[in-house]
């Protein structure tokens, strides 16, 4: 490989001038290919070495021009920037892809035991396209992570118990009238998610209610308010608003339905029969279809816990912590743990009536993964609304005194809109994933039948591709944009084949198996001869080529599989003006030709790598 003997080779220049080891020795390839093939930053240098960049710089300048397959070398502001001959460049790059199956994967992470886990659904609704996001970046992420030489355990957290869970099931005993979702004909998730809206537009309608029997508190509570965030008083129907709001978690309990559901959580908690009959029910139906969904959408697990499994265990954790004085018991019973020191304020983790919290069961199950599975580390791929959950978990647990919570991260990603607006769960104003799926492979489909007037595809092939074509298309456009970032997801848009789109991608490997195969059924009357590769846009691509590694290992190190998805837009960029200039199989030059689908297939090989990466389904026809 062109780098690795690069940094070797820098490395040896810096021992042998200056007799220092320098482990560490960045190349990398200019996004402006026109300041040279590789740049190395000469003051990143001079600081690993401990030399001032006047000394180590020359050094460096003078052993590159040394270099036979170097052509150029030019220093421009501390940042050496040399190009290869081309003679050199294009039989190295295809020759070190060809010669290598696991091309792109490194041994960085070798030796460490990881645990990614993600998706987590809540057992009251459907999944929706903001999970789609979530699970396409954590089925990346433990592939990324692998590819970097992890043993990577892929886990999911079924969020089955709490007031959450409480609601939908409280709905259902109130208003289900006995039926299921086989009376209904709905998939399981869809039927329990119809009673958690029902839920909510019932708790909406008696917060009305209450609202209009107590103007006296309403009064009094406004009185309380100090003005919006930015200090700006708040209107009247401002503060109305957020008076309401109030009560999903203050005045819960004053509000009828909210206390039946937390009565019910007690009595979950207490084991009671009926209650725990209903629950089991529920969630059976839910997870049934949770589980359909997953397969539809490529995505598996290693590893399934339950909040139902885990709560207790995190309750047992913090009333041992608080012997040990790492928690405090407030005057109300309620235990809380204070935090302030680290800027995270404090935090209650059991209530004052003894019932789990969320950060309960996190505890617990965090314990219980690191314990199970003996882990270096683990991530969560969780939506950026949680940033701060997490540094409180992170915190606790580290208080707790475990030396692994050191190595926690929490991979954060911002929300999915459509054009058209945000998505609401408590309204039932979501984008379902199983639906989105669909809609997709429809949009595919009909792009496929454009670029097929003649009708020459089977309708079940048709269906079986844009199935294909649709999820990686899903999965493409999810992964392309960093994952910190906030998105607005166009479905039509994805399935394009002249965008930054998986379609574009999808249809580079396809019609590159096509030639590739193609040019297999040509006897050859000359071998292929790599040195007769000259044109400009045959050193893009081999240099796109050679960059590949250094990207897959950016994606692991920065958690970013959209580091991957833009790489490859910028690699079928190349590849479609390497068609435009150079033809393949009606090349006159059999060595040529053959040197051409040799590029082609390493192309092919990176592309089906980095697709592997992204966990994107690839189709050898389009």
């Amino acid at each position: 490989m062109l780098i690795p003997e690069l940094q070797s080779h820098i490395r040896s220049c810096l021992q042998e001038n200056f007799g220092i080891a320098v482990e560490q020795v960045s190349i990398e390839i200019p996004g402006d290919r026109a300041f040279g093939d590789f740049t190395i930053n000469g003051f990143s240098i001079a600081k690993a070495a401990r030399v001032a960049p006047p000394r180590v710089l020359p050094v460096l300048e003078e052993a590159l021009r040394a270099r036979p397959d170097v052509e150029s070398v030019t220093l421009v502001k501390g940042f050496l920037n040399f190009r290869l001959k081309t003679s050199h460049l294009l039989p190295q790059a295809i020759t070190a892809v060809l010669g290598d199956p696991r091309y792109g994967a490194h041994s960085e992470l070798s030796g460490r035991r990881i645990m990614v886990e993600y998706s987590a659904p809540n057992t009251n609704k459907p999944q929706h396209l903001g999970h789609m996001r979530n699970n396409f970046l954590g089925h990346s992420i433990s592939a990324i992570l692998a590819n970097a030489g992890a043993e990577v355990i892929r886990a999911n957290l079924f969020n089955d118990r709490g007031i959450h869970i409480c609601k939908s099931m409280l709905a259902y005993q109130k208003f289900g009238e006995g039926r299921t979702p086989e009376t209904e004909g709905k998939k399981g998730d869809h039927f329990v998610g119809e009673f958690y809206v029902l839920f909510e537009r019932k708790f909406r309608e008696q917060i009305d209610e209450y609202v209009a029997r107590n103007p006296a508190e309403f009064e009094d509570w406004k009185t309380r308010q100090t003005g919006g965030r930015r200090g700006a008083p708040l209107t009247e129907a401002e503060l109305e608003k957020a008076w309401r709001e109030s009560f999903r978690e203050e005045g819960f309990a004053k509000i009828p339905l909210g206390s039946e559901c937390s009565r019910m959580l007690r009595e979950w908690e207490a084991h009671e029969p009926e209650v725990h009959a209903l629950w089991l029910k529920m969630n059976a139906w839910a997870i049934a279809g949770f589980l359909k969904t997953y397969e539809d959408l490529g995505v598996s697990f290693d590893r399934i816990y339950r909040e139902s499994e885990t709560w207790q265990l995190g309750k047992d954790l913090i009333l041992e912590g608080l012997g040990r004085n790492v928690f405090a018991k407030r005057e109300d019973g309620a235990i809380e743990i204070d935090l302030r020191a680290d800027k995270l304020d404090k935090k209650v983790v059991l209530r004052s009536d003894g019932t789990a919290v969320y950060i309960t069961q996190d505890i617990g199950t965090t314990v219980m993964k690191a314990t199970e599975n003996r882990l270096d580390g683990q991530v969560w791929v969780v939506g950026d609304e949680q940033k701060f959950h997490f540094q409180v978990l992170f915190k606790i647990l580290q208080r707790m005194g475990y030396a692994w919570a050191d190595h926690l991260y929490h991979l954060a990603y911002g929300m999915v809109n459509l054009p058209d607006g945000k998505m609401k769960s408590r309204e039932g104003r979501i984008v379902d994933a199983d639906d989105l799926l669909s809609e997709v492979s429809s949009l595919a489909a009909e792009q496929m039948k454009i670029r097929d007037p003649e009708q020459s595809i089977p309708a079940a092939e048709i269906a079986r591709r844009s199935r294909v074509l649709g999820l990686s298309a899903l999965r493409f456009m999810l992964l392309k944009v960093t994952p910190q970032s906030g998105m607005t997801f166009d479905p039509g848009e994805s399935v394009r084949f002249d965008g930054d789109t998986g379609a574009r991608v999808l249809y580079a490997y396809a019609r590159l198996s096509g030639l590739v195969n193609e040019g297999h059924t040509i006897p050859a009357a000359a071998p292929s001869d790599l040195c007769r590769l000259e044109d400009e846009a045959e050193r893009a691509l081999a240099l796109d080529l050679v960059g590949y590694p250094a990207v897959t290992l950016r994606a692991a190190r920065d958690h970013n599989p959209g580091a991957i998805a833009n790489y490859l837009i910028d690699l079928v960029r190349n590849l479609n003006r390497f068609y435009d200039r150079c033809p393949v199989l009606k090349e006159a030059s059999e060595s040529l030709r053959r040197a051409r689908l040799d590029l082609c297939r390493a192309t092919r090989q990176v592309l089906a790598h980095g697709t592997r990466l992204l966990g994107m389904p690839t189709l050898e026809r389009m």
